[in-house]
């Protein structure tokens, strides 16, 4: 069953901001990590299993459960993206939908693959942050002021 999968390290990092009443779940602090990843192009399956993440939920929580279908898309784009593959590619387009999405997966319609490549992005995005930051996070005023700052650095061409 995919699984959405927290660093550990990025629990850690995240641990004085996760106290606050801003941030009501685990899936706040990995919504943070896979925007930066969507917006750097960062992904790292590296911490992903075993003692380098935690398994948390196999679902969208109610918060965002609206948003899943466009955290689907832009996990599409980044992989289209990722592999070179234009919009214009149906073919190619098509088998990387069929490769990341399965609707009938009622819990967050991805396949095994597709869960694994959002954790990748999730993964690549704590270690953008956790780069960019000089230290982790310790009020959450001052790291949204700083993550809008590096999700607009990240977004912008070089």
């Amino acid at each position: 069953m995919a699984m959405f999968r927290l660093r550990t390290d990025a629990e850690a990092w995240f641990s004085e901001i996760e106290k606050t009443q801003h941030v009501r779940s685990k899936f706040d602090l990995y919504y943070f990590c896979l925007m930066a990843g969507f917006a750097s192009g960062r992904s790292n399956e590296t911490h992903i299993t075993g003692a380098g993440s935690k398994e948390f939920i196999d679902y969208f929580i109610d918060d965002y459960k609206s948003a899943s279908t466009l955290l689907i898309g832009l996990l599409v784009i980044a992989e289209m993206k990722y592999k070179g593959i234009d919009v214009t590619e149906k073919t190619s387009v098509r088998g990387l939908f069929k490769d990341i999405v399965d609707a009938r997966n009622g819990n967050n319609q991805l396949t095994e693959h597709g869960m694994k490549r959002m954790n990748a992005y999730a993964s690549g995005g704590f270690e953008y942050l956790s780069q960019k930051r000089d230290t982790k996070p310790y009020s959450i005023e001052e790291f949204l002021r700083d993550y809008v700052a590096l999700i607009g650095d990240a977004l912008t061409p070089a």
